[in-house]
């Protein structure tokens, strides 16, 4: 078996896959990608069992079979070589595969492709399409807000919704809440009578997220079973595992409008975030949002009593006003909208705020406050 494809061509491959693959696996086989050469087409598939991203591209030379390599030696031989090089792999057949570009030589250890998983059949799926770019705008905005090694695994992902009139994805670590709605136009969806509702593992997210591209607007194919979600792009297969569980009821977790309602320059607020973060306590970040006539003021101090406050002029006509937030989860919120301007909504120093933007609907941010 042997193959010769140029350094672009195989590290845009490898690089594809290295998403599947852990770093240090207990099972060696995991630590390597399948390569299959077949009608001078190449097949590369990575996997960790719950996760597996397969590609294939054309090759220049080749001689049909099937092998396992050590994905990321690969990757790294191949960013080492010089750039539009000729990239020659040969598996003679005694467990070793020669890396060979120009006067470069590299032996690699292989592993049988036999031994090498394969994920479970997805079974029966439902199959829509999505613009490629707007499924990359639903899983990055609210991406951020996802539980990470939390107990209730349940968060340890994203809610993936569908309904006839739209797809929106909901995130949730129990402190904040992030929700981003796309409006349905598949024909496919339309037909829907009931919601379905998917969990997505968090790696599951964050590696589709990478793979997606923003500035493509070619729908891709995607596929829904009862427990995995397939996702066609060009010639790559991203497959993951779901989640088993079921999501709490976020819609009880958004507040009504409030009863404060103000408009901020987002760049402004962002940046004097930004300051104010600088001296606020490193455990537990908190700041004080306090709204007086026409002003928003932001304070931190720390246990060394060191104090910051900024304010910023805003429209408010009202009551003097004080609220607690942990400073990371506004500032996540607030870089995650793009508009020049934000919308602000308050209640009481008890219940959550709502952080929007008003040119844009479709994204939701909450964020519950923290007793100072």
């Amino acid at each position: 078996m042997k193959l010769t494809q140029t350094r672009e061509t195989l590290l845009e491959s490898l690089n594809a896959t290295l998403g599947a693959i852990e770093k240090r696996h207990t099972t060696p086989i995991l630590e390597n990608v399948l390569v299959r050469i077949e009608n001078s087409q190449v097949f590369w598939r990575g996997t960790d069992l719950e996760l597996e991203i397969a590609t294939s591209s054309s090759l220049i030379d080749c001689t049909d079979g099937e092998v396992t390599l050590p994905a990321r030696k690969l990757a790294d031989i191949c960013k080492a070589l010089p750039a539009e090089s000729l990239v020659a792999i040969d598996i003679p057949g005694n467990n070793r595969a020669i890396v060979s570009c120009g006067r470069s030589r590299f032996e690699l250890a292989t592993l049988p492709a036999t031994e090498f998983p394969d994920l479970d059949n997805i079974g029966e799926a439902f199959a829509f399409e999505l613009p490629e770019n707007q499924f990359k705008a639903l899983l990055e905005n609210t991406a951020f807000a996802m539980a990470n090694q939390d107990v209730r695994y349940y968060l340890n992902g994203m809610l993936f919704e569908l309904t006839s009139t739209y797809i929106r994805t909901v995130a949730t670590d129990g402190h904040r809440l992030s929700l981003c709605t796309h409006q349905n136009d598949s024909e496919s969806l339309k037909a829907l009578e009931d919601t379905v509702q998917v969990i997505i593992p968090r790696k599951g997210v964050l590696e589709l997220s990478r793979l997606l591209r923003a500035d493509c607007q070619i729908p891709v194919q995607v596929q829904l079973s009862q427990n995995h979600l397939r996702v066609q792009i060009d010639q790559l297969t991203f497959t993951t595992k779901l989640v088993d569980g079921r999501y709490p009821d976020y819609q009880a977790a958004v507040p009504a409008q409030g009863q404060i309602k103000i408009d901020i320059d987002r760049k402004d607020f962002k940046n004097m975030l930004s300051r104010v973060a600088i001296l606020s306590n490193e455990k537990f970040r908190g700041v004080r949002l306090s709204l007086a006539e026409n002003v928003l003021k932001v304070q931190s101090n720390n246990p060394e009593q060191e104090t910051a406050s900024d304010e910023l002029d805003v429209s408010y006509q009202g009551e003097d006003f004080n609220i607690g937030f942990n400073i990371n989860y506004v500032q996540d919120a607030v870089a995650h909208l793009s508009s020049d301007t934000m919308t602000l909504q308050l209640n009481s120093a008890e219940s959550s705020a709502l952080i929007t933007d008003p040119a844009d609907e479709t994204i939701c941010n909450v964020v519950m406050p923290i007793r100072l």
